[in-house]
């Protein structure tokens, strides 16, 4: 892809960002209005939620360190890496559009950690899987528990299409690995796409290790779901079945993990929250006073803050060790 083609598809979905932004604040009729009311959650914010809701989410931090860990294979991360690692990687992946934030954590797995460019993207690409299985599987359970319906069948399915990706990756890397060798010619981008290809594979030494990174991903889904209901606590939100939240959440989580949104993720996230409780039956105003899109809005700046707040604290972390490296 040229780098005019890649300017160019920044600049649409950083477009589509701002006008899905617009749509969904003018959409109650007063944009002045909606925006006071978000500003007024923020305010208001409850922050006894708040603090339990940055816990829960510095703990599906660690998770991710630690399930790092486990698909880095043989080229083991070090938990003071992966940790800080993780806390730059979660808070890029809000404030940078398209998961650019991905390509970035490949860099920093080589910079920081020693993991070779292929390793690194084959880590991703599995935790990515993983993730699409947990939150199919974690949906699909909490969902049933509240209402059957058509969430349970898509939410099913992903979990299976994810645990097919996971033995068939390799099978396609592979595959296409001769190709890439045949434009590419013998490099660094080739030997890359062989790391890589080699990485995914599920071997039988690695099927304990893959066990245990897909159990990580279901609790540490199951764990961040949780968060989305503190913060519908701290912005005043309270009564809705713990299985509307998760479907919800879930549909709006989705949003940051495809590579669709634009700068901040604004427009896409609150996009995805309407459509996940759409799915579940609720929209207009919910409990508390706030509508759908503005409960929307209102959860995504706390996120949000707490998102670079961890970053920062990731950054600051990996600066000091750089500097004790070199004393």
């Amino acid at each position: 892809m040229s780098k005019r083609v890649r300017i160019a598809r920044l600049s649409i979905f950083l477009a589509a960002g701002a006008l899905l932004t617009y749509f969904l604040l003018s959409r109650s009729g007063s944009m002045g209005f909606t925006l006071s009311n978000i500003f007024r959650a923020l305010k208001q914010a409850d922050t006894a939620w708040l603090l339990v809701s940055l816990a829960l989410f510095s703990f599906t931090q660690l998770i991710r360190a630690w399930r790092w860990q486990v698909l880095s294979w043989d080229h083991k991360i070090h938990f003071s890496k992966s940790l800080p690692l993780t806390a730059i990687h979660v808070g890029l992946g809000h404030l940078l559009p398209m998961r650019l934030a991905d390509v970035a954590l490949v860099g920093l797995f080589k910079k920081y950690a020693y993991l070779p460019a292929g390793n690194g993207a084959a880590t991703v690409m599995l935790a990515k899987i993983m993730d699409v299985i947990a939150m199919g599987f974690v949906v699909a359970c909490s969902f049933t528990a509240g209402l059957s319906g058509p969430v349970v069948y898509v939410a099913a399915s992903a979990s299976l299409l994810g645990v097919l990706s996971l033995f068939f990756l390799p099978v396609i890397l592979s595959l296409l690995a001769r190709p890439v060798k045949a434009i590419m010619g013998e490099g660094r981008i080739s030997n890359g796409w062989r790391e890589m290809a080699e990485a995914t594979e599920i071997k039988r030494g690695r099927r304990p290790a893959v066990s245990l990174a897909m159990g990580l991903s279901i609790a540490g889904w199951t764990v961040k779901l949780f968060m989305f209901y503190a913060l519908l606590r701290a912005v005043g939100v309270n009564g809705l079945p713990m299985w509307q939240v998760f479907t919800a959440s879930a549909i709006t989580d989705l949003t940051m993990a495809l590579p669709v949104h634009g700068l901040l993720s604004l427009g896409t996230v609150e996009a995805g929250w309407v459509a996940g409780f759409a799915l579940t039956g609720v929209t207009g105003t919910l409990p508390g006073g706030l509508s759908v899109i503005e409960t929307g809005f209102s959860m995504h700046m706390l996120w949000l803050f707490m998102a670079v707040l961890l970053m920062l604290g990731g950054a600051a972390v990996l600066l000091l060790s750089g500097r004790k490296g070199n004393i």
